[in-house]
């Protein structure tokens, strides 16, 4: 059964956030494509000599140059693309709607972390399983109680709980 949840608009802090991470991640795709199309273009430096055996020579061809590259700088162009929509995407989209989801979700296990001395809580929710939590709020709630989360409505963000 779905958890209850209502949508609320995004504070100014949620939506630098965002904004911060929207920039970070266009920087990368930016950076990764030049990288791909750089290195598509030296790979194909390779795919542009041809050998001829009547003459026993090695020439270079712009024909098999052009063909390679264009083959590699289109599997590089979609495989950025590809990416940069199933993600990048939703931040904008989450940018432009400026709304943030509200879900009510019950405490199903508590958790102490020993070794980096953390608490957490296991939800019964279906995007987010578990989250950190602060001391005070691990020892005063219990399995079973209800606690609020909140989290961008398309990337699934994670602002914090209450």
């Amino acid at each position: 059964m779905p958890n209850e949840f209502y949508y609320e608009l995004m504070d100014a802090a949620e939506l630098a956030y965002i904004e911060k991470m929207a920039r970070k991640d266009r920087r990368m795709y930016r950076r990764i494509m030049v990288i791909l199309l750089s290195s598509s273009a030296l790979i194909s430096l390779f795919g542009g000599w041809k050998y001829l055996r009547k003459e026993d020579i090695t020439v270079f061809s712009w024909s098999g140059y052009s063909f390679t590259f264009s083959i590699l700088g289109m599997i590089c162009f979609i495989a950025v693309t590809f990416s940069r929509n199933t993600y990048l995407r939703k931040l904008e989209k989450d940018l432009k709607n400026k709304t943030k989801m509200v879900e009510r979700v019950l405490i199903k296990k508590k958790t102490f972390l020993p070794h980096n001395n953390t608490f957490h809580f296991y939800l019964n929710s279906a995007r987010k399983l578990s989250i950190e939590v602060q001391e005070p709020d691990f020892n005063e709630l219990t399995e079973g109680d209800e606690i609020n989360i909140e989290y961008s409505t398309s990337a699934g963000i994670y602002f914090g709980y209450f």
